[in-house]
């Protein structure tokens, strides 16, 4: 076959066109750290690409949904151990309150002292998370509990209803505390103590004593079960970030460039095309007076 000028023209124009196509794709690879742009670069690894990052996402919702009710776990708890520390207090005025030793007058004042634990407590069952209210079970916009100074009032008329998050693919948890079971219980009991203690009653301080005991066990059994929640949620969140750092770390070598190998590949293309332009260079020097002899 006769191999024209213009053939060897556009030889040479191909091979130069090709050399810089592959040098510009490692110049962008060690630019940008990945190893496409756009998904005709290849296929394969953009729909690759997608399904990775379909599953880094959909697992990320998982992770913050368990830390969400992590969070509302730890506030039930804070609630809890503070109704805690309030029965215990209130358990010892009591044990003071009915002793024979006191008047009217000394138990008058035990009755204000357990009017502001009340007060408290009423507060303590009207805790908030992200502006939901944790004792209303699904009512969350509606508060539960108030006191006008005389008596306390419950808005919501059952508390029981389970709430529960999902923390990973087909695993939920629940994460409320029945509030009427809980904190109503303690609620009574204070209100009963305070009233007896202004009634000067030993027998009725002595009624309310049991009540506290009562209300006392309630909240701590409400409290270790919600300790075994807080516990499992804490393995499962463990799992699921160690599958969060596998997911992405497979992600990034799917669609991440090793540096050193690109690096090494540009240089390598750079050389190759400067080849390519020297070779063409003599390729195509030929001038009219080579036509002319």
């Amino acid at each position: 076959m006769r191999i024209t000028t213009q053939m060897t023209y556009q030889h040479a124009i191909d091979r130069m066109q090709a050399s810089a196509s592959q040098m510009e794709k490692y110049r962008r690879q060690a630019t940008s750290g990945k190893k496409i742009e756009n998904p005709s670069d290849d296929p394969h690894v953009a729909v690759r690409s997608i399904q990775l990052r379909s599953a880094v996402a959909t697992h990320q919702a998982y992770v913050d949904s368990g830390k969400v009710s992590q969070e509302r776990l730890g506030v039930n708890d804070s609630a809890l151990a503070d109704l805690v520390t309030t029965l215990n207090r209130s358990i010892q005025v009591a044990l003071q309150g009915r002793g024979d030793t006191l008047g009217a007058s000394e138990r008058q004042g035990l009755a204000d002292e357990i009017n502001g634990l009340l007060e408290h407590a009423v507060g303590i069952g009207n805790t908030t998370f992200r502006g939901a209210y944790i004792f209303s079970g699904f009512a969350i916009n509606t508060e539960p509990y108030s006191f006008n100074g005389a008596a306390v009032t419950s808005h919501v008329a059952s508390t029981a209803g389970p709430i529960n998050n999902l923390i990973e693919p087909g695993h939920s948890l629940q994460v409320n505390v029945d509030g009427n079971a809980v904190v109503r219980p303690t609620l009574d009991a204070l209100l009963g103590l305070r009233d007896a203690l202004n009634a000067d009653d030993g027998t009725a301080i002595g009624s309310s004593l049991a009540q506290l005991q009562s209300a006392l066990e309630g909240v701590n059994a409400a409290r270790t079960t919600n300790g075994a929640r807080t516990r499992e949620l804490t393995t499962t969140l463990d799992r699921m970030d160690k599958i969060s750092l596998s997911l992405k770390s497979l992600l990034s070598s799917t669609e991440d460039v090793d540096m050193a190998e690109a690096i090494m590949n540009l240089q390598h293309a750079e050389t190759v095309n400067q080849a390519v332009l020297q070779t063409a260079a003599k390729s195509v020097s030929q001038s009219l007076f080579d036509f002319l002899r």
